[in-house]
């Protein structure tokens, strides 16, 4: 226990260290020491931000060996925020320094030239813009600004659409019992921004428009949620099952590669990593034991093998009956 907790908590230390060393580092920068020695504290916070996140991505690379352009992108990040984190005295020393400054300059122009190049590189062998964009900016992020992205066209869009089913599949709804949920989160939330707005509006404006555009987006992210529901229907598509989520979950299973379907699963089960529970809100009543483990890959980039599929449909009769001879 003591080992599993110790390698759950080993990815969130490397990514809160660095951000607690430049924080700290930057408050440093406020004190009257700093103020009397602006230029030595420009440089000292200008090592320690190149320096944490250029040990964070060591520690984060496979056999703590990033790549020579991962390093050249840390050093450049830290040249960015010791420019624009600093007390304003720190920071004019620093931009005082022109060897320093032109030294920043050519680090930032130097990762941003590299990167730019492999990513229109990518960009021609793939033709995807996720992936040449993810060879400058860290993957994780491209991800969550493609799946936010994808889910506000959603929300503001595609009002009244069908569900996707192509040609030949068979769709099977799961929307109808979880909609209803989302809708009274939907109305909570609505009666949360209105009521938020009108108390911190008296304390502070920039707060409330703060709170405000949160409350907005929690909005249009249920509006997304409930639309994705009900227009990606799992499918029957072929010789593959296409368990989908909205735009959650995504994962097409071979006919071939399902064993039997199960009657029940508890909660527990449901939990286990080795099961994909696509039933949200709800309790599954569809579960597919799997032949051999299949790899399913998350929303940013996680990836696990899965030996059973849980999902929870609102005619589960139909979907068994059409899957049934195919087994």
């Amino acid at each position: 226990m003591p080992s599993s907790l110790s390698a759950r908590l080993a990815p969130i230390a490397i990514l809160l260290a660095p951000l607690v060393a430049i924080l700290a580092a930057r408050l440093a920068t406020h004190s009257d020491l700093a103020a009397r020695h602006p230029r030595t504290s420009a440089l000292l916070f200008l090592w320690i931000a190149a320096d944490a996140l250029t040990l964070a991505a060591i520690a984060r690379a496979p056999k703590n060996r990033p790549g020579l352009r991962a390093l050249l992108g840390t050093i450049a990040a830290g040249c960015i925020v010791a420019t624009v984190a600093g007390a304003g005295t720190v920071r004019e020393a620093l931009l005082d320094m022109q060897a320093v400054v032109l030294a920043m300059a050519l680090t930032v122009i130097a990762y941003l030239g590299w990167s730019a190049a492999d990513a229109l590189r990518t960009y021609r062998r793939t033709g995807s813009a996720e992936l040449a964009a993810c060879e400058v900016l860290p993957a994780n992020l491209v991800r969550f600004a493609m799946f936010e992205s994808s889910m506000m066209r959603l929300a503001l869009f595609k009002w009244g659409a069908p569900p996707h089913v192509p040609e030949g599949a068979q769709g099977f709804a799961y929307h109808r019992v979880i909609n209803p949920m989302i809708a009274a989160f939907l109305v909570l939330q609505l009666i949360e921004i209105v009521v938020v707005d009108l108390l911190v509006s008296h304390w502070s404006r920039l707060a409330a428009l703060v709170l405000l555009a949160l409350g907005i987006w929690g909005a249009l992210f249920l509006i997304a949620l409930m639309k994705g529901f009900r227009l990606y229907p799992i499918l029957l598509d072929g010789d593959c099952v296409h368990v989908r989520a909205g735009l959650l979950i995504d994962l097409r299973v071979p006919i071939d590669t399902i064993k039997e379907l199960e009657a029940s699963i508890t909660k527990a089960e449901a939990d286990r990593a080795d099961v994909l529970n696509a039933a949200l809100f709800s309790h599954p009543n569809i579960i597919m034991r799997l032949r051999t483990p299949i790899r399913h890959a998350g929303l940013f980039g996680k990836s696990r093998e899965v030996r059973r599929i849980a999902f929870r449909l609102d005619q589960p009769a139909a979907f068994i009956e059409a899957l049934e001879p195919h087994l």
